[in-house]
């Protein structure tokens, strides 16, 4: 078996996500690859569901979406919507001491009743019973050797907590462990289930490589104001910045976060926020003075669905047009889409270098499905990274400092309040390179070119857009971020179908990547935008701006904006259909009759 699929569901409260993660962070330090996709609702507490997908696997994988292997339920309701995504041979197990029997059946599946409330009850807590399904797992796995490893993690996870507490978690993993070794009736093949360990690895989410790359960055204030599902970066940073001389600032709001971190920058200090959409609209204005009065800053937008509150839970991709778009008046900064947990770390030390040199906002777009994923990340060799800092002037006494001087590169060498003879004003008005407020039009326009050229300079530097699949592909997917995963596994699933099809996967989506986009279109025949929003935000911009240089190409949308990410198998869909539109218009010209 290269790789299994997990799925623990239930409601609020019941420890979902708790045994999740304690089953990522074991089977990770064991030395297999894992990714996952955690949902929940966005109640505290009350019937809401919450999902908790694991992929165990030998090689990197690019998605836990999609089929599961086994699914585990601890309420009744989660069964009818998840049985019907079990694999052929699968596992679902159930608590029999509150389902008596089931309504809806499932030949191809195994069906293990399980008295989970009975086993938990009588080891002291019925709290327990996640603790006790997640033993039965385990046990059902026993040649994958986890169980030592996860009891060890249970005493990671509580730590904090009394010895009562981790004595009653560790007692009830193995009542479940001892139940499938002694007591359950098995007519599964999961027992032979083998994988081979690939050695060390850091397992993070996309929030923590994000928080990460910003501490090794040199990032050292973070400004915030709590909002799901972004509040990761700003816990991790608030436990991790003061051992290394930094500060974590909860704001009042996304405004005064915003604007603490320009101050702090204006300082001389690398700083961040994050957010999500509702904060990033609040954040526009702030956004804008970065811009005009060129102080570098970092922000993360982790994409919820909206408008307004919306459901902040779920995943979206709607806050495109706000990055590229979203500020008044021509506003020059950068926007980053990374693809998945390392990218994460990666594109957030390009944003700071890319802030730092070229003083821009720069903007880290993720999202719930990426944000709160956990993945295996090789080891990172944080040695040999290039780490850029702001430029500084050369400065004497007899000099004249134009902190906006007009250069080629359009880049001003920056001083910091206590620079000797480094003194200027900052303003968010119109100002001349000497700093001072003006109303001219010959200023603002030439100050205005001055500015956008920087981003001119920045282009040659930015991270080249990701490309998967068969070279002489004549059918394309063009899209950006999170769907990465689910797209290439639908791409290799094409390929063994005998369907060629090539991704492309920009990193950098402000300035809009018109070139790559160009480059790749220019031999396809159709292409399929993916992405998780309703307007088509993407597909749009590549109609208005690209598509002319191809006027035989025919663009398709494959939309979701449910809350929902996207699975490899609907792609694959999606990819199918096209392709038989391909099929059918060879047949229509030689008379053949052919489909997939």
């Amino acid at each position: 078996m290269k790789d299994l699929k997990i799925k623990i569901s239930g409601t609020s409260g019941q420890g979902i996500i708790s045994s999740g993660d304690i089953l990522s962070y074991a089977t990770a330090r064991k030395g297999y690859y894992v990714t996952t996709y955690r949902a929940f609702p966005s109640e505290i507490r009350g019937d809401g569901k919450c999902y908790y997908t694991l992929r165990i696997s030998e090689h990197k994988a690019l998605t836990a979406t999609g089929y599961t292997d086994i699914l585990v339920c601890l309420d009744e309701d989660t069964i009818y919507e998840g049985i019907k995504n079990v694999t052929n041979g699968g596992i679902l197990i159930y608590d029999s001491d509150n389902i008596f029997s089931l309504k809806e059946d499932n030949e191809s599946v195994i069906k293990y009743a399980i008295p989970l409330s009975t086993i938990s009850r009588d080891i002291g807590s019925v709290r327990s019973r996640n603790m006790v399904a997640l033993g039965i797992v385990v046990g059902l796995l026993n040649n994958l050797h986890l169980e030592e490893q996860i009891l060890k993690d249970i005493e990671l996870r509580y730590k904090n907590k009394n010895q009562e507490i981790i004595d009653l978690n560790k007692k009830a993993l193995l009542a479940g462990f001892d139940y499938v070794k002694n007591e359950l009736k098995r007519v599964d093949e999961y027992n032979r289930a083998q994988m081979k360990t690939t050695g060390a690895k850091l397992i993070m989410s996309g929030n923590e490589a994000i928080g990460l790359a910003a501490l090794v960055s040199g990032c050292r204030l973070f400004a915030g104001y709590p909002i799901t599902p972004a509040t990761e970066i700003m816990e991790w940073l608030a436990k991790e910045l003061p051992k290394f001389g930094g500060k974590m600032i909860q704001c009042e709001d996304e405004i005064a976060a915003i604007n603490y971190a320009l101050g702090a920058s204006y300082a001389g200090v690398k700083s961040m926020t994050a957010t999500s959409g509702p904060g990033f609209s609040l954040m526009q204005e702030g956004i804008g003075l970065a811009s005009m009065a060129e102080i570098p800053v970092v922000i993360a937008d982790v994409q919820r669905c909206g408008p307004s509150t919306g459901i902040p839970t779920k995943t979206e991709q709607s806050d495109l047009f706000a990055a590229m778009y979203g500020t008044h008046g021509d506003c020059p900064k950068i926007v980053l889409a990374p693809m998945d947990v390392a990218d994460c770390f990666y594109q957030t030390i390009n944003a700071f270098n890319f802030a730092e040199q070229y003083q821009v906002p720069v903007i880290i777009l993720s999202d719930a499905s990426l944000g709160p994923r956990r993945e295996c990340v090789d080891l990172i060799d944080i040695d040999n990274l290039k780490i850029i800092n702001r430029q500084k002037p050369v400065l004497s006494k007899n000099d004249e400092y134009n902190r906006y001087q007009n250069t080629p590169s359009g880049i001003s060498p920056i001083t910091s309040p206590g620079d000797l003879y480094g003194e200027h004003v900052v303003t968010g008005l119109e100002h001349t390179p000497a700093n001072a407020p003006t109303p001219s039009a010959d200023v603002h326009r030439k100050m205005t070119e001055k500015r956008f050229r920087k981003l001119e300079t920045a282009a040659g530097q930015f991270s080249k857009a990701k490309t998967y699949g068969s070279e002489d592909a004549t059918i394309g997917i063009i899209s950006w971020g999170s769907t990465s995963g689910p797209v290439f596994e639908a791409i290799d699933k094409s390929f063994e179908a005998g369907i060629k099809v090539q991704a492309l996967y920009p990193r950098t989506l402000y300035p809009f990547p018109t070139d790559w986009i160009k480059d790749f279109i220019k031999n396809k025949e159709f292409i399929v935008v993916v992405e998780a929003n309703y307007n088509a935000q993407f597909k749009s911009t590549i109609v208005e701006r690209c598509v002319h240089i191809n006027k035989s190409i025919e663009v398709f949308e494959f939309l979701k904006y449910d809350g929902t990410p996207f699975t490899p198998e609907e792609i694959y869909d999606e990819i199918l259909k096209v392709a038989n539109i391909q099929m059918a218009r060879v047949d229509i010209s030689t008379n053949k009759h052919t489909h997939f």
